[in-house]
């Protein structure tokens, strides 16, 4: 009997425990009080949240899903890239006795679609949904706001069960956090970023119109770079903040956001190079604006195929050629260019801006509220800087001279450097040419050994420096035997061919400290470092004996030869004169005697 208590005990005990699972969602999850006067307050602690991933899951399995992980404000407000549908549960109750209409917002970014499921609390009955997407026209949402905004609505002291459903297809940094505003409030706060966005585009309009009137008067191509870069941020504006979606129905995020960001950083790198005067002050200089301009542009062309994603990341990538372009500013200020300090003060600020915006949306900085503004007062303040930078420059240039003149020096810095480049490819292929020429006039060109005269200088410097340092110097002289013959039976092919696979040979048995030369016609003559009469007479008998076991084959024909040597080493009273006239003795000797032997001169 008593197993049979434990059994029905702990049946129950489970059957308890699963629909205390199965209810979690709801009945876990703290409400959240209304009372009309809500500006923005979070969610995030009162709420949890599941990922599907697939977005095959239903607003009844959701509610009925015990996978909810409860939502934290510090943790798990924040999710890493995710596509797919990222669905938050709360629990909201109207703490007033009348009818309230509040607003849910999706704060930090756009995913493509956000729903909201909603219905009384503790009901098992059909969610009624409210549906928000970013490519419905700006007449089908209940109030004009540029972020994701949902209405609900509630009875006196009426509490409703929430599902929020956030899509998007493309795997992005997502948030469970949302925001809850009162109509009043969400109203003023709208008002007041359109207010601003406004004032943003009233000056950018102006500050271009001025910036290219200061270009037909002053010539100076910043003035027009500043009217492309102010004028192409103005669609990146208006559709970071949302903005620009509820006047222009079923707009597509991507291309004109990307084409446009585009834009931007290559008009704004382009008048860094023009107000730095980069080409006057370095050529260096110049070409890392020109590279970092088409890393740059690397984007466009992507995105007008239609790779929009891929688009999107190189461009987010690019921004790190901004560094480099205020660094090369930085420099052409050290160089001498004026007033650089505020221009590279504006060009970082843009940096800063789109940094931590990217960073955001890669997920490495956590989103605050006041990142919402951060595009639009970042963009004003650099504008800002760039007309007060821009003021400065054109204030130099009234009292510095006229804009023609202005322009003419800059024309005449083009060309000079133009020339300069010029000049420079010439002299490499001058100095090419006389390398070319040295070379000519010191080798033999037939067996690519020094020639007389580079021997002679060789062996000049050998000699003096055997004095100097009391060491022996031996050289060697030889003639190949009978080449008259070889010429004549064989043609003078032939005897060209036994001159080069001599001096090959000669080449391969001699040390590297060592240095040999064709003295002319058939004779050659070798120097030999440090050797005594004996060892230079050894190599001479291993030469002579190579050089009559080499077998020349040419044309057909296989034919050798053999060579007459004479040795002479260098002694206190010789110069180079006296020792080549002892070694061309001993050679002669050798020949007079049959040939194919070695002689040493002997005084």
């Amino acid at each position: 009997m008593s197993y049979l208590n434990k059994f029905i005990s702990t049946f129950c005990i489970t059957i308890i425990a699963l629909f205390s699972v199965a209810s979690y969602a709801e009945n876990s999850l703290p409400t959240i009080v209304l009372n009309g006067n809500e500006q923005g307050i979070s969610v995030s602690a009162n709420s949890a949240y599941l990922i599907d991933k697939d977005s095959t899951l239903t607003a009844q399995s959701v509610a009925n899903s015990d996978k909810f992980i409860a939502a934290d404000a510090d943790i798990n407000s924040w999710l890493e890239k995710t596509s797919g549908s990222v669905w938050s549960k709360l629990v909201v109750r109207n703490g007033t006795d009348k009818n309230l209409t509040v607003y849910i917002e999706y704060p930090f970014n756009q995913p493509s679609t956000v729903v909201l499921y909603q219905r009384l609390s503790g009901s098992n009955s059909a969610f009624n949904l409210v549906k928000n997407d970013l490519r419905d026209t700006s007449n089908q949402r209940e109030i004009s706001t540029p972020r994701v905004a949902l209405p609900l609505n509630l009875e006196p002291n009426e509490s409703k069960e929430l599902l929020i459903e956030t899509y998007s297809d493309i795997a992005t940094v997502r948030f469970t956090d949302f925001r809850i505003w009162s109509t009043a409030n969400l109203v003023h706060a709208s008002n007041v970023e359109h207010i601003i966005f406004g004032i943003v585009f009233c000056f950018i309009i102006v500050s271009s119109f001025i910036s290219l009137v200061l270009f037909r008067v002053l010539k100076e191509k910043f003035f027009l770079w500043y009217s492309l870069f102010a004028l192409s941020s103005f669609p990146v504006l208006g559709l970071v903040t949302g903005i620009l979606n509820l006047y222009i129905p079923n707009l597509d995020y991507h291309p004109l956001g990307t084409i446009s960001m585009v834009v931007m950083m290559a008009a704004g790198i382009q008048f860094i190079r023009a107000y730095s005067n980069a080409s006057y002050h370095s050529l260096l200089a110049d070409k890392i604006l020109h590279l970092t301009l088409l890393l740059a542009l690397i984007a466009l062309p992507v995105a007008i195929i239609g790779f929009h994603e891929l688009a999107m990341d190189i461009q987010q990538l690019a921004i790190f050629t901004f560094p480099v372009a205020i660094i090369t500013a930085i420099y052409c200020g050290v160089k001498g260019e004026k007033q650089m300090s505020t221009m590279i003060l504006a060009k970082s600020l843009f940096f800063v801006t789109l940094l931590v915006l990217n960073l955001q949306s890669w997920g490495y900085v956590k989103p605050t509220y006041g990142l919402v503004y951060l595009p639009t007062v970042g963009m004003l303040a650099q504008l800002i800087c760039l007309l007060w930078a821009m003021y400065n420059k054109a204030k130099i240039h009234f009292s510095e001279g006229s804009a023609e003149d202005i322009d003419s020096i800059t024309d005449a810095y083009e060309q000079a450097y133009a020339l300069q480049e010029q000049v420079k490819r010439q002299n490499q292929m001058l100095k090419a040419a006389k390398e070319q020429a040295e070379f000519e006039a010191r080798t033999d060109m037939l067996t690519h050994l020094p020639n007389r005269r580079a021997f002679m200088n060789l062996a000049k410097m050998a000699i003096a420096q055997a004095n100097r340092q009391q060491k022996p110097l031996t050289f060697i002289a030889f003639d190949i035997d009978n080449f008259k013959l070889i010429n004549d039976q064989y043609g003078h092919p032939a005897g060209d061919q036994t001159l080069v696979e001599v001096a090959e040979l000669t080449r391969t048995m001699i040390r590297a400290s060592d240095f040999c030369g064709r003295i002319g016609g058939e004779e050659f003559m070798i120097g030999c470092h440090n050797n005594s009469l004996g060892d230079a007479y050894n190599l001479a008998e291993r030469i002579r004996k190579a050089i009559e076991e080499c077998v020349i084959d040419f044309d057909g024909h296989s034919f050798s030869t053999t060579v007459s040597l004479g040795l002479a080493q260098v002694t206190e009273d010789d110069d180079l004169e006296s020792v080549i006239k002892k070694a061309d003795e001993a050679m002669y000797e050798s020949k007079a005697n049959g040939k194919n032997k070695v002689t040493h001169f002997a005084a």
